[in-house]
């Protein structure tokens, strides 16, 4: 599964399925970006729980994700292409 916006909003946001579980284990990392931005996330509309999010607020919090799988990824390709 491709890190999108919408792909993060439907495996964070989405109805617990058993499907949505599967998805969850072939991607780890993703997931664990998910729950470290949601630790800290503050939703634009000051929404204060997942249920009540905005659409905006879904998106922003996915973009938020994108923006820490992108930095937790940095390190490890510099140091794959300083050898």
């Amino acid at each position: 599964m491709k890190a999108t916006i919408g792909n993060v909003i439907r495996l964070w946001f989405g109805a617990d399925t058993p499907i949505r579980h599967h998805k969850i284990k072939l991607n780890p990392l993703l997931w664990a970006a998910c729950q470290r931005v949601s630790q800290d996330f503050k939703a634009p509309s000051g929404a204060l729980v997942k249920e009540r999010y905005r659409k905006s607020d879904k998106t922003s919090f996915a973009k938020a994700v994108l923006e820490e799988m992108d930095q937790t990824e940095e390190p490890e390709e510099s140091l794959q292409n300083a050898y």
